[in-house]
């Protein structure tokens, strides 16, 4: 499913004139090794949760011995999606990117391969390097700070060089990740529902002003040819730089009016219009839902610089929400309503998705003030769409440092699991107690049993994979931690500048989609004029 979406994606956004097939296969699949990281997410945390009695608060028998191979496997999954996301974000995107760039007439395959790979050995030197610095830092003898002495922090330490490497790999790109998530999540999230609620057509001339302004135009063509019907009269500059104007703008108005009945036309046209109410509505629900991130995120920004175990030493980590946390309120309760608490995380990580794509089609991909390429419908070129991919393949990475540790931190990290907070004589019961049956945090006490005569002890709580790595970092490498603290504020800021500026901005959808470059050039004309 997500390999067939990846493909629809791919195809509506390709430029029709001008495609590579090796660009196209790459982006195919960079799109689903993206969509496919993502959906780890909520089997991640139906996976811990599923081990859970919530009745009793206490593991089921089967889960005390299989939980090591269930967190054996998905955390397997996890280092085969993220060294695959780094092998296409250093190796086989750039390389993709360089290979069309070499194309030249009389250029050979050969060549080109040679071309391609002499650029990408940058990428590739840039991977070396963090592996050997991941192998380098690895803690060896490090101790945590004496306000995170508990089992949970201390076997994040214990960790092999390989995944250490990995570790650092991913930190670095998740690094990268935060600038694309500020740069592009940010402003979509409030993007897409704005325009969703004003529509596709809003701000646009309808059919008849376009046929008036044709009509205003060519009268004033007709008024300065009138001036000059003698012959023996020349023109002056003046007019004739104006007459040369009109023309101009005679053609634009004549693409526009042409784009619009493109666009309102049709039978699909139609079904749009009776589904436009639909489209209202899924706007303000989306607009409710952005409003209620926003307040999750900011209100658990304060938590961790108030409420942090041990502040910056240790990446901001808190052992539970201390300040009420509208989205893992709702999580949490949801959890009660098997599998509503699931699909709500599924639709949530969706929406961030598509915030993201929306953010990339309005922003375009820039290098500072300089737009590279714009995402447009069969309008991309392939160079647009490999860097499309890599900008999402970047901002899934911080996207779950943000939904595990920021959105909603504790379902994310334990979801709907709960423990016995009831021990009496080493046995946990809170069959009398059931009030101290309570949501699991990192406090959570450890589990014994017995197996063939040896005590085997576990985690009665057992966090997801995906937080389990992102604390390991955090702990390893505090200076990862407190950068993605902060960028979570600049996260903020833009999407509240975001939602400024696209409320009181009017938009036009045509002259995102529909026109070519040479159409960008002249309505650029137009408006100056």
């Amino acid at each position: 499913v997500l390999f067939v979406f990846s493909f629809l994606f791919t195809k509506y956004y390709q430029d029709y004139r001008d495609s590579e097939r090796l660009a196209t296969a790459v982006t195919i699949c960079s799109l689903t090794l993206c969509l496919g990281a993502i959906a780890l997410f909520p089997v991640d945390i139906y996976l811990v949760s599923s081990t859970v009695n919530l009745n009793t608060g206490l593991k089921h028998d089967w889960a005390k011995d299989q939980i090591q191979n269930i967190l054996f496997e998905i955390n397997s999954v996890y280092y085969v999606m993220y060294g695959l996301i780094a092998i296409f974000s250093t190796f086989v995107i750039p390389f993709a990117y360089f290979y069309y760039e070499e194309y030249e007439e009389g250029e050979t395959n050969q060549q080109r391969i040679i071309g391609a790979l002499k650029y990408t050995g940058f990428f590739v030197a840039f991977l070396l390097v963090c592996f050997i610095f991941g192998i380098i830092l690895h803690p060896k003898e490090k101790k945590l700070p004496i306000d995170l002495d508990l089992e949970f922090f201390k076997k994040l330490l214990s960790e092999s060089l390989g995944a250490s490497s990995i570790s650092f790999i991913i930190a670095v790109l998740m690094i990268i990740g935060m600038v694309v998530f500020i740069v592009y999540t940010a402003p979509g999230l409030s993007l897409l529902p704005i325009r969703m609620i004003k529509g596709a057509n809003q701000g646009d001339p309808s059919d008849a002003d376009l046929e008036n302004y044709i009509r205003l135009n060519r009268e004033k063509q007709r008024v300065i040819k009138a001036k000059y019907e003698d012959p023996d009269n020349q023109m002056t500059r003046k007019d004739a730089q104006q007459l040369e104007n009109l023309l101009t703008e005679e053609k634009i108005l004549m693409r526009r009016l042409r784009v619009y009945e493109a666009n309102n036309t049709g039978i699909l046209n139609k079904i749009l219009v009776i589904f436009r109410p639909f489209e209202f509505l899924g706007g303000i629900m989306f607009l409710l839902l952005t409003i209620i991130i926003f307040l999750s995120m900011f209100l658990t920004c304060i938590d961790k610089v108030k409420n942090a175990i041990c502040g910056s030493n240790c990446g901001y980590i808190i052992k539970h929400p201390d300040i009420f946390n509208p989205l893992n309120f709702i999580f949490v309760e949801a959890s009660h309503y098997f599998p509503l608490d699931y699909l709500f995380m599924v639709l949530l990580i969706l929406y961030f998705f598509l915030s993201t794509v929306a953010g990339v089609v309005f922003v375009g991909i820039r290098f500072l003030w300089m737009t590279l390429y714009k995402i447009r419908k069969n309008a991309t070129p392939p160079q647009g769409l490999l860097l499309a991919c890599l900008l999402l393949i970047l901002s899934l990475l911080a996207l779950n440092y943000t939904i595990s540790m920021v959105v909603a931190p504790q379902y994310a990290q334990f979801g709907s699991q709960k423990y016995c907070n009831h021990t009496v004589d080493n046995v946990t019961d809170c069959s009398d107690y059931p009030s101290l049956i309570i949501p699991c945090d990192v406090t959570a006490p450890t589990g014994k049993y017995s197996y063939f005569l040896i005590y085997i002890l576990y985690y009665i709580c057992t966090p997801t994979a995906i937080s389990t790595f992102i604390h390991r970092i955090t702990i390893n490498t505090p200076f990862f931690g407190v950068v993605f603290y902060y960028s979570q504020w600049a996260f903020l800021l833009i999407l509240a500048l975001g939602f400024v500026y696209s409320t009181i901005r009017p938009h036009s959808y045509i002259s995102l989609d529909d026109y070519d470059e040479e159409g960008e050039e002249s309505e650029r004309l137009l408006n100056s004029s």
